[in-house]
């Protein structure tokens, strides 16, 4: 099944539903106990046509990513579009290069398509991170960049060290969050509207509100029996048909895999969209 895609600039376009991997192969320390389950999720989603693997170096400690790289071999890089991300906590200039670095071994490659700043640090002035981030796009180590849990002031600050596009922002959203995320309050009042005027991208992280029993709200019942889907197929449909959303779920069956690449298969009528708009959880 062929994904929709949307157009973030001239020469990329990127698939509305990709593969989120935090917890695949550790949280922050690596546990090997999984390997296999994790590499052939991986490679089960690529075969299925999911292109998009998210991953960052503090995943499991930085086995997260080898984990990918172990999956992705198997396939032509020119096939596979990998995001990683530079841990907060090491936005220094030296830092950024050398997290950049560590994860192209690991993941067995010899660039990163997206880099993202994982989280803001108000200890690093912004202009010495996107000095590094400048020289890693012009260096080719990188393809794109982009931010991850980046409020709209650093957004415009980080717009000022470089002419290079922001790809995209990656926030926690779905249907129950909405502007009562981890990191960011105000994610459909102010970030996302931002984002559009500036032709930046969301990735969501987090898209189906994971651990929620979303057949218990109303609406979303209503319409999962009416279109014969899941509730949680159901929420990330929503999140994906709207403006310039992408989604990154963790998927770790071949059921689940399918069930979510279904989510991106179909359409609802223009007023069950805007009655989960109007939804309040």
């Amino acid at each position: 099944m062929k994904i929709p895609e949307i157009r973030i600039t001239n020469e990329l376009s990127l698939p509305k539903l990709g593969l989120g991997t935090w917890e695949m192969g550790g949280r922050h320390v690596p546990d090997r106990s999984d390997d296999k389950k994790w590499i052939d999720a991986i490679t089960f989603s690529i075969e299925k046509g999911i292109r998009h693997i998210d991953t960052a170096a503090i995943y499991g400690g930085g086995h997260t990513e080898r984990l990918v790289g172990e999956a992705i071999r198997q396939h032509p890089r020119n096939e596979v579009f990998i995001t990683t991300k530079v841990s907060g906590d090491r936005v220094q200039f030296s830092e950024v290069i050398r997290s950049a670095a560590d994860s192209c071994k690991r993941l067995g490659i010899d660039q990163i398509d997206l880099f993202l700043l994982h989280w803001p640090n108000p200890r690093i002035p912004i202009s010495q991170t996107m000095s590094a981030v400048n020289k890693l796009l012009e260096d080719k180590v990188i393809r794109y960049f982009g931010l991850s849990n980046f409020p709209v002031e650093l957004i415009r600050e980080v717009m000022l060290f470089t002419d290079a596009p922001l790809i995209t922002n990656q926030i926690e959203y779905n249907i129950i969050t909405r502007n009562g995320g981890s990191y960011n309050r105000t994610v459909e009042d102010e970030i996302i509207p931002f984002c559009l005027k500036n032709n930046i991208s969301i990735t969501a992280w987090r898209p189906v509100a994971k651990g929620t029993d979303l057949g218990k709200y109303p609406v979303i019942a209503q319409l999962a029996a009416k279109y014969e889907k899941t509730p949680h197929q159901i929420a990330l449909n929503w999140l994906i048909n709207k403006p310039m959303m992408m989604a990154i779920p963790k998927m770790s069956t071949p059921e689940h895999i399918l069930q979510n690449i279904e989510a991106t298969q179909f359409a609802m009528e223009p007023e069950d969209y805007q009655m989960l708009d109007a939804m309040k959880a």
